[in-house]
């Protein structure tokens, strides 16, 4: 039986499993040659075979959970024997940071090179699939090409000869105009309707600047339940306006024929990229609906704490990076169609307000897609911001609670 090689190894702890699993499923859809032994690893010895799996990788992606290295100070773990072989075998290696997760203050011996590799957090489900992303932007191994790729131009174009013979050049040139027309007002319809989604976000924006003044210059008690109630009032509006706008305006729908198979197939379209648009329309929805439920819980605690504040920040700020980077998705699946289907939508796009409209709009998919993966790492720098200050904000709490016990001890013994 011929040998399987492995460009990528995933190491994990137990409790990570559910997790490094979904990497590696999303990793192997991308076309990624991906090595995730469960069984082995499970076994009560440790497997020489995951040694040579490591030796002949390109890179060894680590699945950190909270207190992930904790039991690496044992040199009997097995985690520390996979990063010690993936460190002494110079193996591209990138930590991916899960919540709770925080470096030790004393790094395991011969692990302490680790934590000046760079990591990935990994911290929420809705920014689960950014980070993946950005990931494979670390990996040094290449994808396969995608099975939808096994077609090449000139194949398609045979079939789409063989159509011609069948039913007609005039047909085949008419329904290949309506289908790529329909795309692009399907996508350009959905956009606009996320151009008024990113309004409200920004429209909740000021509002919370001005309810913080508020907050922070009540004098009274009734000062600051005034400016509450002002506050919900206008959030329940602003969810009301929402819950409404996607009713109105629902995703868009794709579904085609076998004969606009072959015309998204010649335009090199991805049916999956279509359908995919359609998932994050309606989780820019859901974001929003998590905006407005963190206001409100925030008011319902009176908790105004700069790190609540931080909180809320970090939400309006991912989702106007999210938004972008599903604005340059859509540029880059209208870059795919023919110009005389995308000119029209290309100028409805330069009117819209909310978006980084200073984008070119003559650019290719790949291009198009680089400034995807800028707003993920902008994404990630925002997340791992706000990671620093709650790390912060633990440690000030650890210390003042020691003060306190040192101050009852110094009290008690004074009693005596």
């Amino acid at each position: 039986m011929k040998k399987v090689k492995y460009d990528i190894f995933i190491s994990y702890r137990r409790e990570a499993y559910d997790t490094a699993n979904l990497i590696a499923e999303k990793l192997r859809n991308a076309g990624y040659s991906v090595f995730f032994d469960i069984d082995t690893l499970t076994s009560g010895k440790f497997n020489e075979q995951l040694i040579n799996v490591i030796s002949e990788c390109k890179d060894f992606i680590l699945v950190l959970p909270q207190n992930a290295l904790d039991r690496c100070q044992n040199e009997g773990d097995w985690i520390r024997r996979e990063v010690l072989c993936a460190l002494q075998n110079d193996k591209n290696i990138i930590p991916v940071m899960l919540d709770g997760f925080a470096w030790p203050k004393v790094m395991p011996q011969g692990m302490e090179e680790l934590s000046n590799y760079q990591a990935i957090a990994a911290t929420g489900h809705e920014f689960f699939d950014m980070a993946v992303q950005r990931l494979q932007g670390f990996l040094k191994s290449k994808p396969a090409k995608p099975i939808r790729k096994w077609m090449t131009k000139a194949g398609i174009a045979l079939g789409v000869i063989l159509v011609l013979l069948m039913i007609g050049a005039g047909i085949v040139h008419h329904i290949a105009g309506v289908t790529c027309n329909e795309i692009g007002t399907k996508l350009t319809s959905g956009m606009n309707t996320m151009e008024l989604l990113t309004e409200d976000c920004k429209t909740i924006k000021q509002e919370m600047t001005t309810f913080y003044q508020a907050i922070d210059n009540a004098k009274t008690e009734e000062d600051r339940k005034y400016a509450e109630e002002d506050m919900i009032l206008f959030t329940e509006k602003i969810q009301k306006d929402i819950e409404s706008l996607h009713k109105t305006m629902p995703a868009p729908e794709f579904s085609f024929s076998s004969l606009e198979n072959y015309v998204l197939a010649y335009y090199d379209i991805d049916k999956e990229e279509l359908i995919a648009f359609s998932t994050y329309y309606n989780s820019m929805f859901d974001e929003m609906d998590q905006l407005n439920d963190e206001i409100l819980s925030a008011i319902e605690r009176h908790n105004y704490s700069q790190l609540e504040r931080d909180n809320i920040s970090l939400i309006i700020n991912c989702f106007e990076h999210y938004i972008n980077g599903f604005y340059y998705g859509y540029m880059g699946s209208l870059s795919l169609l023919p110009k005389s289907a995308r000119e029209k939508h290309f100028k409805i796009a330069k009117r819209w307000k909310c978006f980084p409209n200073g984008t070119p709009l003559d650019l290719s998919q790949e291009e198009y897609e680089q400034f995807q993966m800028q707003e993920v790492e902008l994404i990630n720098e925002e997340i791992n911001r706000f990671n620093a200050a709650l790390n912060y904000t633990e440690r000030q709490l650890n210390e003042l609670g020691e003060r306190i016990d040192e101050l009852e001890k110094i009290a008690n013994m004074n009693e005596n």
